[in-house]
């Protein structure tokens, strides 16, 4: 039986506009009657999940910044990881100040950029929090007035892929890269992952692999397909990430449908 309903947000959850459709929302809510707990699996802040998800209340779990966060139902934190002070500041040496646009994350739910300029808006309003501009990145890690957790850089794809290979060939088991969106990558702590993060949530829940079912659409939800025989990939993501899951759906709503018809089959047998 499927106990855990694990779904990403971008992509999967979230239309276009940043926003659970209507259908969603039903079947997020008949999931809930039928005695199945949900998690939110994002590369999003917990405090952004928390927006998102205010129709529910506190009846989910998430595993935020992919990974680097865990967070009970109750909101109570499980676990945090972030980088190395010394690993931060050489990881944000690898590019020139304004070749990327790239945020600095902390696991204290915190965007930072270096400088504040017009062209960090467009990607501003693809968040649900504030960021704040710090000239001194590497002066506050080293102070330990900033924990970093995650770093996202934004471009193009096809130089994002670049800079990828040039992180993982200069940091070799150091790190974990993504390529979270059609023009993202994020940068993590080696051994931080969704699936990494959802295997220290099941332990604590109590709850086996084969319990769960995970919902994406990118890379950095290969993962959690790799954790469960019960993956959805989004009918739009690209053939690598539909070819790593099990099933292919064309909305959350459908693999929710699909999941109970599971338990209820699994229930009759």
């Amino acid at each position: 039986m499927i106990k855990l309903i694990v779904s990403d947000l971008d992509g999967t959850l979230l239309d276009h506009g940043k926003r659970i459709n209507e259908r969603d929302l039903q079947a997020l809510a008949k999931a809930f009657d039928h005695g199945l707990n949900l998690c939110i699996a994002s590369g999003r802040m917990n405090s952004e999940i928390q927006i998102l998800l205010r129709p529910f209340g506190n009846r989910y779990y998430t595993v935020g910044q992919n990974g680097a966060t865990i967070h009970l139902h109750d909101q109570r934190l499980l676990a945090s990881a972030e980088f190395a002070p010394e690993l931060s500041t050489l990881l944000l040496q690898v590019t020139g100040r304004d070749e990327y646009i790239h945020f600095i994350h902390c696991t204290n739910d915190s965007y930072y950029v270096r400088d504040w300029n017009e062209a960090v808006l467009p990607y501003e309003a693809r968040i649900m929090t504030a960021i704040s501009a710090h000239a001194d990145l590497e002066g506050a890690i080293a102070a330990d007035r900033m924990r970093c957790s995650k770093l996202s850089y934004f471009g193009e794809l096809h130089e994002l892929i670049q800079l990828e290979a040039q992180f993982n060939d200069k940091f070799a088991g150091q790190i974990e890269t993504f390529i979270s969106d059609k023009d993202c990558l994020d940068v993590m702590p080696c051994n931080v992952s969704k699936g990494d993060a959802l295997k220290l949530l099941i332990q604590e829940l109590g709850i086996a692999p084969d319990e769960i079912a995970c919902i994406g659409d990118s890379f950095n939800d290969l993962s959690m397909f790799a954790l469960t025989p019960h993956s959805f990939a989004m009918s739009e993501s690209r053939d690598e990430i539909r070819s790593s899951a099990s099933a292919v759906v064309h909305s959350v709503a459908e693999a929710i449908d699909r999941i109970i018809a599971y338990n209820y089959m699994s229930s009759t047998k």
